[in-house]
């Protein structure tokens, strides 16, 4: 399949490679379908989901009856979103999708979130999955996560989630999180709702106790110290993380 790669000084679209005058008709056919189908498919799903959620999700699903249709490869697909992006969508989308990452094409997300069972989709908001699928680390490779997001008894919070991602930057970034059984790394999950929760209760009480505190000046810093702390000492005193632990560890290290 060719791709556009850019327009020339009148308009006219430029494929890349060589292509016969037939591959030509047969990609300018498959554009004006994009332009007549995309926009009544957006304005379809805006009319029955608004911006929601479900929206981006449906969008997704009907993205990916596309990429079968026209037969696109996974390494193709963000030149194809490009394409879309470019000549079929209305939706004017303000948010910086940069040249060479694809998870931050608005397309690819909203397809890759249609590949996640819809159960585990309503357990987080679209600004939480954007802030996960953002991501291009081997974390949001293992499907476990998805399974243990489905697992989680609730919908998380906003400045939980935020919390979690950050502690997983610290403690499995970079991690193969293969070596682990599913009982390991829901575990390990856990625990880190747990230290982001605590971290959150604490933290408010502290800034109503502490107000004039010059650690609120810097409480990056001091909660990655915390987390920090929190899977040192547990794992060097061979015990679960657990609230009363990381509340404990919080009063040593802000009080």
């Amino acid at each position: 399949m060719a791709h556009i790669v850019e327009f020339d000084n009148t308009g006219n679209i430029i494929y890349r490679g060589i292509l016969s005058s037939s591959e030509v008709l047969l990609y300018d056919k498959l554009i004006e379908t994009l332009q007549q189908d995309i926009p009544q498919i957006e304005q379809d799903l805006k009319e029955q989901y608004g911006d929601s959620l479900q929206y981006k999700y449906n969008l997704g699903k009907i993205l990916g009856d596309i990429l079968a249709k026209n037969e696109v490869s996974i390494k193709e697909r963000r030149r194809f979103w490009d394409e879309i992006k470019n000549l079929a969508t209305t939706e004017n989308r303000t948010r910086a999708e940069g040249t060479n990452s694809k998870r931050r094409s608005f397309f690819e997300q909203c397809y890759r979130l249609s590949q996640i069972e819809e159960k585990t989709v309503k357990k987080l908001s679209w600004r939480q999955w954007e802030s996960l699928l953002d991501r291009s680390d081997k974390n949001t490779e293992d499907a476990r996560l998805f399974s243990w997001i489905k697992r989680f008894p609730r919908k998380l919070k906003e400045d939980e989630w935020r919390e979690f991602l950050k502690i997983m930057n610290l403690y499995l970034d970079e991690k193969d999180t293969s070596v682990f059984s599913e009982e390991e790394l829901f575990e390990i999950y856990d625990s880190m709702i747990v230290m982001a929760d605590t971290w959150l209760t604490n933290l408010k009480d502290f800034k109503k106790g502490h107000p004039s505190s010059r650690k609120l000046a810097s409480l990056a810093t001091w909660s990655k110290k915390y987390y920090r702390n929190c899977f040192s000492y547990a794992r060097s005193n061979k015990e679960k993380i657990s609230e009363a632990l990381c509340q404990e560890l919080f009063k040593e290290m802000m009080l």
